[in-house]
């Protein structure tokens, strides 16, 4: 908790300054904020500011005429503090924001370069000042306690230890959704029975009871609007982040649209499916200008639908195509063939990089000079990755299928971020365990990932690097 440093600066009619908005505020006293917070001091509680402010409040309303807390510098040794005392008895904002900055040694240039105007009221200041407060102590709060869980999580030794204690309670929680997974089967099979539709998927990300929710409601829609669902017959459903055609033309509802989005995109979606045809030829005009790369896409890359797809390449091909205006070349070094290379295409926040498994990856927005130069500079790290990759793949398979038989699981799953490379390394460390774990584990959900938990579902979730 925050030292309630509450303002009540009645500031006078005809006072020049100028009202201080609630980003000043909290930006000037960012410094304070993390010199005092009384995290910096968990192991002398008896030095919280919040139990010294608390002895004097009996309101946060009211205010602290006297602000007495604990301040850690950077040249004192571990463990010794400086008590500070600051006497609030401003009528002005920015008085007493200085106030606060100097009585701690932090510079108030930031305050000082903001400049005065006049102003006729100063209850619009505290409120401001409180205003940035509370948010600023809302944010560090929630920003506390995720650092805490994931310090909690990381502070598990013994992967043994740990699966001894939570299986059972893995298999308790996946037998009470049992129930609910029966009710999503159902209303899977009535769906594709009534309306022809070939498959209704969703991603695994989501809560099995939210699925059951979005089945219930795209259900209730069909019903209303039968008429409509001749565009679904032969198609795949998904449900997942996005509402649109996807690349493979799946039709993606996303589970957090209203009824209405997914009726709007039913009713078109054969003019969505015009844009499925475009895409081949735009993917071979990219890789014609780009020495032939191979143009393909990661199988977790951002869900995008078709028509998007076909706006990312337009934008990359005509920077490319710029790029050959202005009498720019590929360098020399590059190969005069990259069919051995792969690219894809991301949207325009993605990152330029190499993927683990050796893909070029590249934003729509990416400058082609940047983008070239990028290429020719990593030609050998993308091949070797990939060289790497084309062998793992296969070895990952066979690994899941020996882990998931071995210790009869319900199911092996791994997270996005984890390549076939961790998989082996995850796998292999399991066998290595299997004498001492392969009773506690039969019979449950494993999920590969970066952290220990135990999902609603039952899901056991471990690192892939675990000790």
């Amino acid at each position: 908790m925050f030292c309630r440093l509450r303002l009540s600066c009645g500031c006078p009619i005809g006072v020049f300054h100028k009202k201080l908005s609630s980003a000043e505020v909290s930006t000037a006293l960012r410094p304070f904020y993390f010199r005092v917070h009384p995290d910096l001091f968990g192991k002398y509680p008896e030095q919280r500011l919040s139990a010294l402010l608390e002895a004097q409040q009996s309101s946060r309303n009211i205010a602290t005429p006297i602000l007495p807390f604990y301040l850690r510098k950077n040249d004192m040794p571990e463990g010794q503090f400086e008590f500070v005392k600051i006497k609030l008895d401003s009528n002005d904002l920015r008085e007493t924001v200085v106030k606060v900055l100097n009585a701690c040694d932090i510079s108030t240039s930031y305050i000082d370069k903001i400049p005065r105007i006049k102003q006729d009221k100063g209850r619009q200041f505290r409120e401001e000042f409180n205003e940035a407060y509370e948010k600023y102590k809302d944010e560090f709060d929630k920003a506390t306690r995720m650092k805490r869980k994931v310090e909690e999580k990381k502070a598990i030794t013994n992967i043994i230890d740990w699966i001894s204690e939570n299986s059972q309670q893995a298999k308790q929680k996946y037998e009470s959704t049992q129930a609910t997974r029966g009710q999503v089967k159902s209303l899977i099979e009535q769906l594709c029975k009534t309306y022809g539709i070939k498959e209704v998927k969703y991603d695994s990300g989501w809560n099995i009871s939210h699925i059951r929710g979005a089945l219930q409601s795209l259900t209730s829609m069909a019903s209303q609007h039968p008429q409509h669902m001749d565009n679904l017959k032969d198609r795949t459903i998904a449900l997942g982040q996005f509402t649109g055609v996807s690349l493979d033309g799946d039709v993606y509802l996303n589970i957090i649209d209203v009824r209405h989005e997914w009726l709007s995109l039913i009713k078109k979606v054969s003019q969505e499916d015009s844009a499925l045809t475009e895409i081949p030829q735009y993917e071979k005009a990219l890789s014609s200008i780009l020495r032939n790369i191979h143009i393909c896409r990661r199988k977790f890359m951002p869900k995008v639908s078709a028509a998007q797809y076909c706006s990312h390449l337009r934008q990359l091909i005509t920077s490319i195509g710029d790029f050959y205006g202005r009498g720019s070349k590929i360098p020399d070094t590059v190969p005069e063939s990259l069919q051995k290379y792969e690219i894809v295409v991301e949207p325009e926040a993605g990152p330029l990089m190499v993927s683990p498994t050796g893909q070029f990856i590249t934003p729509s927005s990416c400058p082609a000079d940047e983008l070239i130069a990028f290429i020719a500079k990593h030609l050998d790290d993308a091949m070797l990755l990939l060289t790497e990759y084309s062998i793992n793949k296969h070895v990952e398979k066979a690994l899941y299928k020996e882990v998931k038989e071995r210790f009869q699981l319900l199911d092996l799953i791994k997270d996005d971020s984890i390549t076939p490379g961790l998989m082996i390394l995850c796998c292999q460390r399991l066998l290595t365990r299997i004498d001492t774990i392969d009773e506690k584990l039969k019979g449950n959900i494993l999920y590969v990932t970066h952290y220990y938990s135990v999902l609603s579902e039952g899901v056991l979730c471990i690192p892939w690097n675990f000790k």
